[in-house]
């Protein structure tokens, strides 16, 4: 096996697994409210408050002194809004004067998960995101992602030079980040004609046919959905949701970089059809059919999963990590295991350090940890490897898609790492194991 994307139903839950060279990187859990989410106003609790949704809730308390308000977004369910995330918001029911109060009828987006006794984080900045762009209300720059390299980002900034996006931009009164997946954009692709407003300008241009038409239809139908919001909100009530985005399992599609796996694998029917529908210029979806041996056990899931939750994870070199999710943080404990030292003066220890920083990489995004982690490699020679060991470590998470620091290292000698939290741990989201 080489890399695919399996998307499987298990325990009332969607699954999105990514596997490279039969190793698996990162899981993304859904519950399964498929029949909820026809419920337009989105009524009826957490369960159908998806992230990047989009509703009128109503401001149910302002606390100053931890400078944020709480939010009844559907009846019952409160949701926390930073007044940081709140200089620009839309009010309903009054002319804003610079204050937000309790009784407001608010404009908000999920822009959290709920995590355990916290409430969902929520957003006045509202965002619409595309595979290959993001607009936001937020600010109305232009921005690129930090892992583009600079070729990429200098032929995008003459495009947009040639296209007069940012006129566009101060016009609709919006931003737009470019996202990682403008790198994948080939000649090769088939893509829709229907190019709209900027056809005629791209034919005259000499450029990338395909590459142009695929961003620019989707700048467009983010525009499409960005108006939409702002003119249903005139007319529609309290707790009403204005903005659904597509289903988790086509979201973990559309967000993972394209060229992380060669294939698409479903065994449902309804989730193949759903896929080709949303995404029909991706070619490598399979509809898994046989009988003899089924998805999951072909790509040995609940192994697998098991794995992800285990404390224990043996590295080849014979060490191996131990991993303990705490209240307030995770603790990662490097330890030699098998290895045992043979000459002081080698550097031993410092390729152990070296092969447990790409696991712990890849662990965090696998178990989708965040907050505060502590790391206590082993401890090496020289102050000399120890700046090496975190110029390394932080390369390494620079690659993930969730934003993640490399502190420092305290005088005890433990790393300090913080990554944003988004989503629930894995081991919170599944329902059984």
């Amino acid at each position: 096996m080489s890399s695919a994307l399996l998307i499987i139903e298990r325990n009332e839950q969607i699954l999105s697994l990514l596997y490279q060279e039969n190793r698996l990187v990162q899981v993304k859990v859904h519950d399964d409210n498929r029949k909820k989410q026809n419920n337009k106003t989105g009524e009826g609790g957490p369960s159908s408050l998806p992230l990047h949704a989009i509703y009128i809730g109503k401001v149910k308390n302002v606390v100053p002194s931890i400078d944020a308000a709480f939010v009844e977004v559907c009846k019952g369910f409160m949701g926390f809004l930073p007044m940081k995330h709140a200089r620009n918001p839309i009010i309903v029911n009054r002319k804003y004067d610079g204050r937000i109060v309790a009784g407001d009828e608010i404009l908000v987006q999920v822009e959290k998960e709920g995590i355990k006794t916290k409430e969902p984080g929520l957003t006045c900045n509202l965002s619409f995101t595309g595979k290959y762009c993001v607009l936001t209300t937020g600010k109305q720059n232009i921005g690129f992602s930090t892992k583009l390299d600079n070729k990429i980002k200098l032929q995008w900034k003459q495009k947009f030079g040639d296209w007069n996006i940012e006129d566009v931009l101060q016009n609709e009164q919006v931003g737009m980040v470019v996202r990682t997946n403008v790198a994948g954009l080939s000649e090769s692709e088939n893509f829709s004609k229907n190019t709209g407003w900027l056809e005629n300008d791209i034919l005259s241009k000499d450029v990338n046919l395909s590459a142009d038409v695929c961003f620019r239809e989707e700048f467009e139908r983010l525009l499409e959905q960005k108006n939409k919001v702002l003119q249903d909100v005139l007319y529609r009530t309290c707790f009403s949701r204005l903005f659904q985005p597509i289903e988790g399992y086509l979201t973990d599609i559309r967000d993972t970089y394209e060229n992380s796996f060669d294939k698409i694998i479903t065994n449902k029917e309804e989730f193949y059809y759903r896929i080709r529908e949303e995404f029909p210029n991706i070619e490598n979806v399979e509809l898994y059919k046989d009988e003899r041996i089924s998805l999951e056990k072909l790509y040995s899931v609940e192994t697998r999963l098991h794995e992800a939750l285990d404390e224990r994870v043996w590295l080849k070199s014979g060490a191996y990590l131990v991993i303990q999710q705490t209240e307030a943080l995770t603790v990662i404990d490097v330890n030699s295991g098998k290895i045992q030292k043979k000459n002081p003066k080698d550097d031993i220890y410092f390729e152990i350090n070296k092969e447990a920083a790409r696991e712990i990489a890849l662990q965090l995004r696998l178990r989708n940890l965040s907050g505060i982690i502590v790391i206590d490699f082993i401890s090496q020679n020289t102050e000399e490897q120890d700046s090496r060991l975190l110029s390394y470590l932080n390369s390494l998470v620079k690659k993930d898609s969730v934003k993640t620091n490399v502190i420092d290292m305290t005088p005890l000698g433990l790393v300090e790492v913080t990554r944003k939290k988004i989503h629930k741990s894995l081991k919170e989201q599944l329902v059984s194991t």
